[in-house]
């Protein structure tokens, strides 16, 4: 009999979904699924939300036998699972391992808590520790909101733990994190690469209910039995590997892994992320620092906002009347339109990054010529689609722009929206550089079975992986294009500098 084929399980909670996929010892997505995860709002402004963890698990243990059942061959091995997640999102445990408390990334019930914060640190102190701000965003806020406002579940805590670790330990048992997931939690000290002491103690904070610090691709465990069985999985003894941060699976994946590389993905936001060999802090306290997967490097991070919300707002909204497939629609959309998108211009929320001065709501725009009589050419629904397209192009672009502060040498570029080579080709015109785009486009699940790999001692690197196994297809920019879109950049801000205004 031949020898069986070797697979990995690789599992990824994004901000709107869980997704399961079987990836080959060669790098190759075999099968995916996915299910959307439910958000609940707890209050009636919207600002205390909650994952139902119940549903959730649900959909992981059918995500996995779904893949399983697929499987058509009978000769293949389950060589390892990896699994990773939506940064930021938080998970309390009491003694006996149940959730007291899981909130999303979009989760801001620390409003109510951040004046503690401002009290203990003034926002130069707090970031010069944890390279992240605004505090109503993470894990800090949230502990002290339930310290102040349910005192009762915070005395119930046992384990605080982001999402991918509790994932982690629902699979193998045990409790840790990983720097790429406990960054973000803004209690870790970025220069140290610890736990921040000062924070816990200022705070008040047990330090016990922190979890352990793992290196990101490392075994942590094995899948628990009950598990193997009730996955209907063949081997026994399958390694659980820590992966965290879904952004640094992607940056893996999509083979941003060296110095000066820059990794773009584009999903439900589009994170632009520069790789760096030390760790800085911004002196705008503007862009975040975090850690890569890899030991020794970190990652400045600049944010567009909600790029692919913004696109999937469009599809739903004014697609649904078509027949044909949405994505296709806004390809050929914008392969019917000029750049410019004959003076129409949107406003969705894409732009430089800026999360400490979020102080109002702002509106949602699209400027455009009017019906009028003199007018013989008008917009149509082609130039609304490329106008959306242009505006999470603007708000890369602006954050590609600020980062040239720092040497920039690759820049790479994943994730839902990259599956659109028209799009792609209109980043590549606005930011004028060329793209290095992987063959698979869901790089986290590449990122979290090359950790996988890595761990299990099958290469001696990563960069031996993305040599022998990732493929590239270049993403070339048309100079004379580009020469326009700085044109109508200039245009499209100057309107927008009086549409923030509204």
């Amino acid at each position: 009999m031949n020898n069986p084929i070797e697979k990995i399980l690789t599992i990824d909670i994004s901000s709107n979904s869980v997704k399961t996929a079987l990836v080959s010892d060669n790098l190759k997505i075999n099968l995916t699924t996915s299910q959307d995860i439910k958000i609940l709002n707890e209050d009636l402004d919207g600002f205390a939300k909650r994952i139902d963890m119940d549903d959730l698990w649900h959909k992981i243990c059918i995500n996995i036998k779904d893949i399983i059942q697929k499987c058509h061959s009978d000769n293949y091995k389950i060589i390892g699972i990896s699994t990773c997640a939506q940064r930021i999102a938080t998970v309390f445990l009491d003694k006996k391992g149940k959730i007291i408390y899981a909130g999303p990334n979009t989760d801001i019930r620390g409003i109510d808590s951040a004046y503690i914060i401002e009290d203990t640190f003034s926002e130069e102190e707090l970031f010069e520790i944890t390279a992240h701000n605004p505090s109503l965003l993470f894990c800090l806020a949230r502990l002290l909101w339930f310290k102040e406002e349910e005192e009762e579940i915070y005395n119930k805590i046992n384990k605080v733990l982001m999402l991918d670790d509790w994932l982690v330990y629902k699979l193998s048992g045990v409790f840790c994190t990983d720097l790429t997931s406990s960054a973000e939690s803004q209690l870790i000290d970025i220069k140290k690469s610890n736990w921040s002491s000062e924070i816990i103690e200022k705070f008040d904070l047990n330090p016990d209910i922190l979890p352990q610090i793992v290196e990101s691709g490392s075994i942590i465990g094995y899948l628990v039995p009950n598990l193997t069985s009730k996955f209907e999985l063949k081997s026994s003894k399958i390694p659980i590997i820590k992966s965290g941060g879904d952004t640094q699976a992607s940056l893996l994946g999509m083979g941003a892994i060296e110095n000066a590389d820059l990794g773009i993905t584009l999903g439900t936001t589009a994170p632009l992320h520069l790789i760096i060999d030390k760790p800085y802090i911004d002196p705008n306290l503007t862009f975040w620092t975090s850690f890569h997967s890899i030991s020794g490097k970190w990652i400045i991070e600049a944010h567009a906002g909600n790029t692919g919300a913004s696109y999937s707002w469009f599809k739903e909204s004014f697609l649904q009347r078509f027949s044909e497939e949405s994505d296709s629609i806004i390809d050929t959309f914008l392969q019917n339109s000029n750049p410019g998108a004959l003076s129409t211009f949107a406003y969705l929320g894409p732009e430089l990054m800026n999360l400490k001065d979020q102080t109002s709501i702002k509106r949602g725009v699209f400027v455009f010529p009017p019906p009028m009589m003199v007018s013989e050419v008008l917009p149509k629904i082609d130039d609304f689609a490329r106008s959306i397209i242009e505006n999470i192009a603007f708000g890369i672009y602006e954050n590609f722009k600020a980062l040239h502060n720092f040497q920039i040498s690759k820049v790479f570029c994943a994730g839902g929206m990259s599956k659109s080579k028209e799009i792609l080709k209109v980043i590549a015109n606005v930011l004028d550089t060329d793209l290095n785009v992987p063959e698979f486009k869901d790089s986290s699940f590449i990122g979290a079975a090359m950790n996988t790999l890595k761990a299990l001692d099958y290469f001696k690197d990563y960069r031996s992986f993305i040599e022998e196994f990732i493929k590239f297809e270049i993403i070339s920019s048309d100079s004379s294009i580009s020469e326009k879109y700085k044109e109508i950049y200039a245009q499209w801000k100057n309107i927008k500098n009086k549409v923030d205004k509204l």
